[in-house]
């Protein structure tokens, strides 16, 4: 049945709200990790086939082949605008705590990122877009894309394999629990960091816990590099340019009277400023070198380049808070913080203008309010409405 644009979009969302709810929660139930997302795939495909919509698989090849490009056009007028809406397919390794009847049934995995609410919000958007197609012009780009949990990201392989092909722009939405259900929040300019990889082997040949100065003491000399290395953001950096470098994890030894031969440190390194960015990965390498030689052990250090900083493009963004504002009020569109967390969306910005903006997903129940990556993370569904009617109305360009 033709969707009469004149109608709200929120209130068209409203109409097949049941449908995606239901997408989420198969989801939801079925998590699949990273370039792993088969089931997830094969899904997406039967639910645009069913909705009648076109499109391709085998996107990002060769880590799996799990992505899916599909478009439709809009027959109102012809125009050369061409607009991509994505939506991510992979969940974390993580362990749900009991409690909604569509827990995930995938022991060590869970849509705890809400990527099941994003891909449910695109199919849902691409239904209406599709039975309302002769009220609008244009291109709309769906992208389903896998791997955003892990690098190199699923964006850089989709986007170097030609997934934006004509598209002159592209939009994205995360679900965000400090927002509450309803609302949807926007930052022009740079938004997320860049996100960097540190792992470091500090090693030794080990010896007598009781004999230290038989054999240089790879843990000594890992505590020191782990202060060592905060310089990096204390005194090598701009203080005006955000920056983070954080020692998540350390791994060494096997009992306390025993001098190991090797501890492993991994960490991440967050910033904005390229230029930064790079000068940085010098100081890593220098101060693990030069500590641990200090200290008689040596150093294997492996810095792996991540994600871009993802930086709104103000013209895209002024465009989409606009529509925003048109369909939830005033009142219900936050301007967001910057934050050092990081997204492969920005792979996509790097090559055409880009939005990637806040979906509020917090609700009266304490797990809508769980943070990201928690195992009691869950969303109110109401959210499904603003992301699917926000989606859709991007796409049509009203």
């Amino acid at each position: 049945m033709e969707l009469n644009l004149k109608a709200n979009w929120y209130a068209a969302a409203e109409g097949i709200h049941t449908r995606v709810v239901a997408h989420r929660r198969h989801l939801h139930a079925h998590p699949e990790l990273s370039f792993a997302e088969h089931a997830t795939s094969d899904y997406v495909a039967a639910s645009l086939q069913k909705i009648g919509i076109e499109f391709t698989r085998g996107w990002c090849k060769s880590d799996g082949g799990a992505g899916i490009v599909a478009e439709i056009h809009g027959q109102a007028s012809s125009t050369s605008r061409h607009i991509a809406l994505r939506a991510d397919l992979d969940a974390l390794p993580i362990c749900e705590l009991p409690g909604p009847s569509y827990i995930s049934q995938n022991e060590g995995a869970m849509h705890a990122c809400g990527h099941d609410a994003h891909t449910a919000c695109l199919l849902g958007a691409a239904e209406l877009l599709h039975n309302s197609r002769s009220q609008w012009s244009g291109t709309v780009r769906l992208i389903f894309q896998p791997g955003e949990e892990r690098l190199p990201g699923g964006a850089s392989i989709m986007a170097a394999e030609g997934a934006l092909d004509s598209a002159t722009s592209i939009a994205a939405q995360h679900v965000y629990p400090e927002l509450r259900a309803g609302q949807l929040g926007f930052r022009s300019g740079p938004y997320m960091a860049a996100t960097d990889e540190i792992y470091i082997t500090v090693q030794s040949p080990g010896g007598h816990g009781a004999l230290p100065q038989t054999a240089p003491d790879p843990i000594v000399a890992a505590a020191h590099l782990i202060l060592a290395l905060q310089s990096v953001v204390s005194r090598m950096r701009d203080p005006l340019s955000p920056g983070v470098l954080t020692i998540g994890k350390i791994q060494g030894g096997q009992a306390g009277n025993v001098i190991p031969s090797e501890v492993k440190l991994a960490g991440t390194l967050r910033s904005y400023d390229e230029s930064w960015r790079d000068r940085a990965h010098a100081d890593i390498e220098r101060i693990a070198q030069a500590t641990c030689s200090a200290h008689g052990t040596t150093a294997q250090v492996e810095l792996k380049r991540g994600y871009p900083a993802v930086v709104n493009d103000p013209d895209l963004t002024a465009r989409c808070r606009a529509i925003a504002v048109n369909l939830v009020g005033e009142k219900n569109v936050v301007d967001l913080p910057q934050r050092m967390t990081g997204e492969d969306f920005s792979f996509y910005q790097r090559l055409i203008p880009g939005c990637f903006y806040r979906l509020g997903t917090g609700g009266d129940d304490p797990r809508t309010r769980s943070g990201l990556h928690t195992p009691g993370f869950d969303i109110d569904e109401k959210a499904l409405i603003t992301g699917t009617a926000m989606l859709a109305a991007l796409g049509a360009g009203l």
